[in-house]
């Protein structure tokens, strides 16, 4: 049994099931899935990092399918957003829009004892979220109970001050929970998004699902633009097709049109 170095840094057997499973859910072809399972189970060595695994399987997976190579590195994807968590702010704000929500970013609230920055207000015709972003671009850096806990303290000062009892409290991140995050959230009814949370429906299920890509997840993206795209509400590929120029900004429509080909490739 070959053991690898996980993302917190820990010894664990080597799992060929888990390298099949990303490689299917990334919308592989099944028998690329297994060829590129069975290269990998014979080209590891002891104490290797799951990260230069990730490597290895993208640079496998390019060659076959481009368009699943693109989906395999979304995680990555979101962590080139950073290095702050200004965009990924904007970013979960746009998800939760196409998700049917009214959003507003960072919006000061009076609570019974202190005033806070809440970094979204998520409202639909049936729930309204407090929610607080996370923003993780160190590898298995996970988010605490402390967390948590701060997210209790503020719904519980806010409540206090007569805001709407049905309000609800949210963290989301892109990356995981630590199990007393999880277990003190469900103990106190606090929503978690997140890397594989809840399972099935994590983060990233929603963002495949929905096809709601960062710009960040196309090869040809220079991380310099990111402000611009920003700012003309590009972050999320399926944009891309309704910006005609960006000269206004010293962008090539060449390169622009690299960007959509590269875009119209993953989402279709």
């Amino acid at each position: 049994m070959v053991n690898i170095i996980n993302s917190l840094g820990e010894k664990e057997p080597f799992s060929s099931k888990k390298i099949y499973n990303s490689l299917v859910k990334s919308g592989a072809d099944l028998d690329v899935a297994h060829k590129i399972t069975k290269e990998i189970k014979k080209e590891i060595y002891s104490n290797i990092s799951t990260f230069d695994i990730y490597k290895l399987v993208k640079q496998k997976l390019n060659k076959e399918e481009k368009a699943s190579a693109l989906r395999f590195d979304l995680k990555y994807a979101i962590k080139r957003i950073g290095p702050e968590g200004f965009v990924f702010e904007k970013y979960i704000k746009r998800i939760f829009e196409e998700l049917g929500f009214r959003v507003i970013n960072n919006k000061m609230v009076k609570g019974r004892c202190i005033v806070y920055e809440i970094d979204f207000i998520a409202k639909n015709n049936e729930v309204e979220y407090i929610g607080e972003c996370k923003y993780r671009n160190a590898t298995g850096d996970r988010v605490d109970v402390n967390v948590i806990l701060k997210s209790f303290a503020v719904l519980d000062d806010l409540r206090n001050n007569s805001l709407n009892k049905n309000v609800e409290a949210m963290v989301v991140t892109n990356e995981k929970f630590t199990e007393n995050a999880v277990r003190y959230a469900k103990c106190k009814k606090i929503k978690l998004l997140g890397w594989k949370y809840p399972v099935e429906h994590g983060l990233e299920s929603i963002i495949d699902e929905r096809k709601l890509y960062p710009i960040t997840i196309l090869p040809s993206f220079n991380k310099n633009y990111i402000d611009i795209f920003v700012k003309e509400d590009l972050l999320l590929i399926k944009n891309l097709d309704k910006v005609r120029s960006l000269k206004k900004y010293k962008i090539k429509d060449d390169y622009l049109k690299a960007l959509k080909e590269e875009a119209k490739l993953l989402i279709n």
